[in-house]
């Protein structure tokens, strides 16, 4: 229970992903102090906040922006804070609860009631202080949902006094509804200036104000419906009382949030896709992957989170070395987890298996494991750190400064060498290869597919088709594989609201191209047999149950009659020796297959 309540809570250096009502989802860094470093933990709307106080909060905590901090609200607060319906009626000018409609020959009353919504998370887009309501629907009122006009039932008699009565008036007074039929955009519904709200905002005011002015000062809001004034209140509480939650970091979470703002980076790949993509290569904990990615490295931070630090992840980078370990610092992986994820360059991979190593490059390797297998625990100060260590004045600078020292000598003592990752890569065949690549993925999977163990899964990502498309032939054709599969990811998110349900306006055209299949046995899962030699086989044994064929005579057809009336007599006893021929087939064929290796 310790341990779960622990991972639910903000740790120092976690990084997290601060979720806006507007669909933004920004990343941040939960530190103690952030001076005196390049970058801040985070910087919202062109300024950076401090997250000291985020240390030990629960993930999901509701934060609203400060002038000068992210501040924590209590549990059961929303991004869109709640706005009392009473104010909103008495603001507004008539009834916000439908229309209430008088006939001379009956009446009509209204029934209303309250009802709850699901809102999707949108993109909103943050319009001027005094646009109108927009087509889009993202937000529901808090009140009461606007009534429905409901005929009422009288008796007879009251009917025929009312036309007897107002036989010679049948005319009809109808109260005014509201609707945003007299609205115009002519950008002076709104009394207060920008200035004026800069110098509130300046002053320390806090946002909920700020919308009670906006509200006070605008000419159009009373004549609004509900669901106008809903949507509008909603869009000026995301511009001056903005809000977000604290989300956990996760394969999903950081798919996502990175496809929003920069979808050219992952090559286009959704979090579905990416679900995929760890489902069809049969990730679990204990298996060795061989992974090659060109997307910042999301696909090997998701394959060590899922595997929990039990097996290998034998990364391929190009250059010389990896350029996305900021990218996999963002899962918040634990040392195990870490620990798992093996670098490999390509040219270890993809180079030229008969060249050697030259002997500088083995010197090289082994003064590296020398120096690492030289290193004991605990290191030994040498004297410059001592020195500089004694200048240290408070105590406090000296355990930062230790602290330091200890996690590089845990990184050397961890760190595997060159020849190391050689040996894991030849010495077993992995279990799963995952590849996404910008480019054409037929070469660079041939190269692959070596060293993958036989009847192992395969996926292979690209953002077009066609690559993929070629691939798929060339491992037909060369008979690699079996239960090829090329399929496209496609994902639409629906808006959930009473009496307003419908897809979203705005979803991304297509989630890329996924390409799977389960590699063959080089030397078992090919057919050796020439085409002629084939024929021969047929020809010897004959037809389907491997009967001889012989030419026919009139004592061969009284033969075969009577055979025929057997069989059907004795079925069973057809089936037995249709089996045995079988199998003189598959020997004959086995021979054959020893002859030609030979």
């Amino acid at each position: 229970m310790n341990n779960n309540n622990n991972n639910n809570i903000i740790r120092e250096g976690d990084f997290l992903i601060l979720a806006f009502a507007d669909g933004r989802q920004i990343f941040a860094q939960a530190v103690k102090s952030w001076k005196g470093k390049s970058s801040p933990p985070v910087k919202i709307n062109k300024r950076s906040y401090p997250t000291y106080n985020l240390i030990g909060l629960p993930y999901g905590t509701v934060l609203e922006l400060g002038s000068s901090r992210l501040v924590p609200l209590p549990d059961g607060e929303d991004l869109l804070p709640a706005y009392p319906s009473a104010l909103l009626s008495d603001l507004g000018s008539t009834s916000t609860a439908g229309t209430v409609a008088t006939t001379n020959h009956g009446t009509t009353g209204t029934i209303s009631s309250n009802s709850t919504s699901a809102t999707a998370v949108g993109t909103t887009s943050v319009a001027l202080e005094n646009e109108e309501a927009t087509a889009e629907d993202n937000t529901f009122p808090t009140g009461d949902t606007p009534a429905v006009p409901i005929p009422v039932e009288e008796d007879d008699d009251n009917n025929y006094d009312n036309d007897t009565k107002n036989s010679g008036n049948d005319k009809m007074d109808i109260q005014q509804i509201q609707d945003n039929r007299h609205l115009v955009d002519n950008n002076q519904s709104q009394r207060l200036a920008a200035e004026e709200i800069e110098r509130l905002r300046e002053s320390g005011a806090h946002g909920s104000q700020i919308v009670d002015m906006l509200i006070e000062n605008s000419a159009t809001f009373g004549q609004k419906t509900a669901f106008s004034k809903a949507k509008w209140i909603a869009r000026k509480q995301q511009k001056h009382q903005p809000r977000c939650r604290v989300i956990r970091c996760t394969p999903l979470t950081v798919c996502e949030a990175i496809f929003q703002s920069r979808p050219r980076t992952l090559l286009n790949m959704r979090e579905d896709s990416l679900g995929q993509i760890l489902s069809y290569a049969n990730i679990s904990a204990g298996c060795q992957v061989l992974v090659f990615e060109q997307c910042m490295g999301v696909v090997t931070g998701a394959l060590a989170q899922r595997m929990g630090g039990y097996g290998k992840v034998l990364s391929i980078y190009t250059g010389q070395q990896p350029t996305f370990l900021e990218m996999i610092s963002r899962y918040n992986l634990s040392f195990a987890e870490q620990f798992s994820i093996k670098w490999v360059h390509s040219g270890d991979v993809f180079g030229d298996k008969n060249t050697s190593n030259n002997k500088s490059d083995e010197s090289a390797i082994d003064e590296e494991k020398q120096e690492r297998e030289g290193l004991h625990w605990p290191c030994p100060l040498q004297d410059h750190t001592r020195q500089y260590l004694e200048k240290l004045g408070s105590v406090q600078e000296k355990r930062d400064f230790l602290a330091k020292r200890c996690s590089r000598f845990a990184r050397k003592l961890t760190r595997h060498t060159a020849e190391e990752a050689k040996s894991w890569l030849h010495r077993r065949q992995s279990d799963a290869i995952v590849l996404v690549v910008r480019y054409d993925p037929t070469e660079t999977l041939l190269g692959m597919l070596p060293y993958l163990a036989p009847s192992s899964p395969f996926v292979v990502f690209c953002e077009y088709m066609e690559p993929l498309a070629e691939c798929f032939q060339q491992l037909q054709k060369q008979q690699l594989a079996i239960n090829l599969r090329l399929s496209d990811t496609w994902m639409r998110e629906f808006q959930v609201l009473p009496g307003r349900t419908h897809p979203s306006m705005n979803m991304s055209q297509s989630g890329g191209y996924i390409l799977t299949g389960i590699k063959l046995c080089p030397t078992t899962g090919k057919n050796e047999l020439d085409e002629e030699l084939i024929k021969e086989i047929k020809q010897q044994f004959g037809g389907r149950r491997g009967r001889k064929k012989t030419p026919a005579s009139s004592n061969d057809n009284d033969e075969n009659n009577n055979k025929k009336s057997s069989k059907r007599n004795n079925p069973k006893g057809n089936k037995k020796r249709g089996r045995l021929e079988d199998k003189h087939v598959v020997e004959a064929t086995q021979e054959s297959n020893k002859k030609l290796r030979e």
